[in-house]
């Protein structure tokens, strides 16, 4: 039998960025169709999470994930099951794949004018004149990008057109930092083209970091982070069906494993990132520091099982840093990353998709520890044949047939 669960804890409140994307969606509007396919052939779906902005993504869903959030293991604890962002399923969002090298790192040597002139078909002279120190560093203001772009629309520069609008998406949207001015780490992030990495890392280092802040501001691309975690909910029935008159917590809370999206059939084929250098698990590097996560714990995303818990090694925190304060873990890190731990599906056997009771004991014992941020409800989808609430809704139609009589 399960230990109690805890719930009626404090919950942490966060804000999040919420940048300007006015001017950059005045550039996006400037895209053909076929440059449209032209810019995702080489840039990826990054487009899109502009797109998603402007819809308005429910930052209420957001909010709520992170209560969620377990510190001690890095990531999101439900009623009974876990859920992992990964990198790979941030790359099969994104569109972008993740490159086999060392990923960008505060200490990296940054990008001079002629490469940065390459990669945004400028000239020298072009880029020199308007890079720009804001908060310290050098970067270009929206403005300039901008008006550079809608001249380079007008003439058909598509080349350059299309570098500009991914330029602003990477600094205003992915790796927001200061107001309508795109820095240098965002440049250099666009250069080399293997954002993921940085991207993944930002998210937990954030949200652990507030977290035992009891929350604040969150620096992470949210609409991403948003796009996780609606892959994995139900796309129709009650969770559905109950958007507009139920809050995200109560929804949430009526979700049990049985009714998550656990497999995406894309990543089938592809190598998921297990451990790198000397760590069990993954060292991450977010522009603002580093943290360990756990793909081990997102098996049943990769489509296998849990027969039975993680070892201790390959959850364990060894790494949590803040750039502008620890160079050293950085370091170790930067050396985890020369030596990577690619697996493919041979590595994880037979596609599995029952479920095991060691494991499961174990999820029931890591969320009564934690405890849930919010009350029980009754599951939004029973299992098939019961009915849910029969005894109340014929006590209703009692009441209502005495009322009418």
């Amino acid at each position: 039998m399960a230990p109690p669960m805890k719930t009626g804890r404090r919950n942490p409140s966060y804000s999040f960025l919420d940048p300007n994307l006015d001017s950059l969606g005045c550039l996006a509007k400037k895209i053909t169709p076929d440059e449209s396919t032209n810019f995702r052939e080489k840039y990826g779906y990054i487009l899109s999470l502009l797109k998603m902005s402007f819809t308005k993504y429910e930052q209420e869903g957001v909010h709520t994930l992170l209560q969620f959030y377990n510190p001690s293991l890095r990531c999101f604890t439900f009623t009974d099951y876990l859920l992992v962002p990964t990198l790979e399923g941030y790359s099969l969002f994104l569109g972008v794949p993740i490159k086999k090298e060392v990923p960008y790192y505060g200490t990296m040597k940054a990008p001079d004018s002629i490469e940065i002139a390459k990669a945004l078909y400028l000239s020298k002279s072009v880029v020199e004149a308007n890079l720009t120190k804001k908060g310290g560093g050098l970067g270009f203001c929206m403005e300039f990008l901008v008006k550079r772009g809608c001249e380079a629309a007008e003439a058909k520069e598509w080349d350059t057109f299309r570098a500009i609008l991914a330029l602003g998406i990477y600094g205003i949207m992915m790796f927001s930092n200061i107001p309508n001015f795109v820095d240098m780490s965002a440049i250099h992030m666009f250069i080399l083209q293997n954002p993921v990495l940085t991207l993944l890392g930002d998210v937990y280092h954030s949200i652990h970091h507030k977290s035992s802040q009891k929350g604040g501001l969150v620096r992470f691309c949210a609409p991403l982070l948003y796009r996780w975690f609606r892959s994995h909910l139900p796309e129709r029935g009650a969770f559905v069906d109950n958007r507009h008159t139920s809050k995200w917590a109560e929804r949430i809370m009526g979700l049990r494993a049985k009714d998550i999206v656990w497999q995406n059939r894309s990543v089938d084929d592809m190598e998921v990132i297990m451990s790198c250098g000397k760590f069990k698990n993954v060292p991450l590097m977010g522009l603002r520091g580093g943290i360990n996560y756990n793909p081990v714990l997102a098996r049943r995303t990769f489509g296998y099982a849990f027969i039975s818990p993680p070892e201790q090694t390959e959850t364990a925190e060894n790494i949590f840093y803040h750039s502008a304060t620890d160079s050293g873990q950085m370091a170790e890190a930067v050396q985890a990353w020369k030596s990577i731990c690619w697996r493919d599906k041979k590595h994880f056997g037979q596609r599995d998709c029952a479920t095991y009771e060691d494991y499961t004991k174990w999820v029931e014992s890591v969320v009564a520890v934690r405890g849930m941020p919010f009350p029980s409800k009754d599951p939004l989808y029973p299992p098939a044949g019961e009915q849910p609430n029969i005894v109340s809704c014929l006590v209703i139609i009692e009441l209502l047939s005495r009322i009418k009589s």
